[in-house]
């Protein structure tokens, strides 16, 4: 099921469902969506994508 994107030099690999990435963004308070770095690395820590740094 792996999902993979690049997002900036980072290759983005989900790890589950779109579903379950969007609920977890949904818990996040504000201040935490308002940087797409902040949302993936949240997500990173959550387990729920992983995350390369592409050369």
């Amino acid at each position: 099921m792996a999902d993979t994107f690049t997002v900036g030099n980072l290759k983005v690999t989900k790890k589950v469902e779109q579903a379950q990435i969007d609920s977890f963004v949904q818990t996040l308070p504000p201040e935490k969506k308002a940087d797409l770095k902040d949302v993936i690395m949240a997500l990173h820590q959550e387990g729920l994508i992983d995350i390369e740094e592409l050369h």
